[in-house]
């Protein structure tokens, strides 16, 4: 899958600038800091946080299903702010591979399937600066 093509098309995440980098085995999204991205008191938004974490994490729950078979849909989320984001923001989403081997097993018996997903975001220096679990339906895309 090329992630960049999966983001594109969604006018949303313009503002935010957000850039691929490689990472094994995850799906690794970098927002740079800039001023439509921070708050009141000139650090990274809350929202602007959320948005680059929500976003790998719903990257890594499409990856589950090959070919563009499903669409993702959030149902919930556990998020953790642990420190002020003052830089550049890479967030890193993972899901487990017993997990994702689960939630395609699930999908081709009935079409539907649960894919839960584990982000960590850091700031340049390696500080951990957001943490959440993101829970996905998986449901067919339409034709």
């Amino acid at each position: 899958m090329n992630v960049a093509d999966v983001l594109a098309p969604i006018p949303y995440l313009r503002v935010h600038q957000l850039s691929v980098e490689p990472c094994e085995g995850a799906i690794k999204l970098r927002m740079p800091v800039h001023k439509e991205v921070t708050n009141h008191v000139g650090i990274v938004h809350a929202g602007a946080l959320f948005t680059v974490a929500e976003t790998a994490a719903g990257v890594a729950a499409l990856d589950v299903i090959p070919g563009g078979q499903a669409i993702v849909l959030l149902r919930g989320a556990t998020i953790r702010y642990t420190r002020r984001a003052e830089g550049d923001v890479s967030a890193v989403a993972r899901i487990t591979t017993d997990q994702a081997s689960a939630a395609r097993a699930a999908f081709d018996a009935t079409s539907r399937a649960d894919a839960r997903v584990e982000v960590t975001a850091t700031d340049p220096e390696g500080q951990t600066v957001f943490e959440g679990t993101f829970d996905y339906a998986l449901r067919p895309r339409k034709p």
